[in-house]
């Protein structure tokens, strides 16, 4: 979907999780501030401290920004579930399979408990 259609998409998923999705953006916006001060303030040390105090900010920020990510997605499915918005699983699985490695496929709760009987066999 594209332009017009995905904003009113977008904006009729976030219905009810408005308040929640803007704490969420505040919150990464205020630490990312808060380092980004620290970072201003390192620049008026010594270049030992600029640094080793730099380095951690910046690891800081890295951490930051992928816990955002995780956030916006977990968020995301949150509100598909909120709107009873059907959560393709199997896209999802190959999706993540790509970042995780080989996964098995997981159809129903029968498959899962034959697997874990024959794993327990072993």
């Amino acid at each position: 979907m594209y332009g017009r259609a995905a904003m009113t998409k977008s904006m009729e998923l976030l219905k009810g999780k408005t308040g929640m999705a803007m704490l969420f953006v505040l919150l990464h916006l205020s630490l990312c501030c808060i380092i980004e001060g620290l970072f201003g303030l390192s620049m008026l040390k010594s270049w030992k401290i600029k640094a080793s105090l730099g380095a951690l900010l910046i690891v800081c920020m890295v951490i930051l920004n992928l816990v955002g990510l995780l956030v916006q997605s977990i968020f995301y499915y949150v509100c598909k579930i909120y709107h009873n918005e059907k959560v393709d699983k199997n896209e999802l699985q190959q999706h993540l399979g790509g970042y995780v490695g080989e996964l098995v496929p997981l159809n129903s709760t029968i498959e899962l408990q034959n697997q874990s009987m024959e794993a327990g066999d072993m």
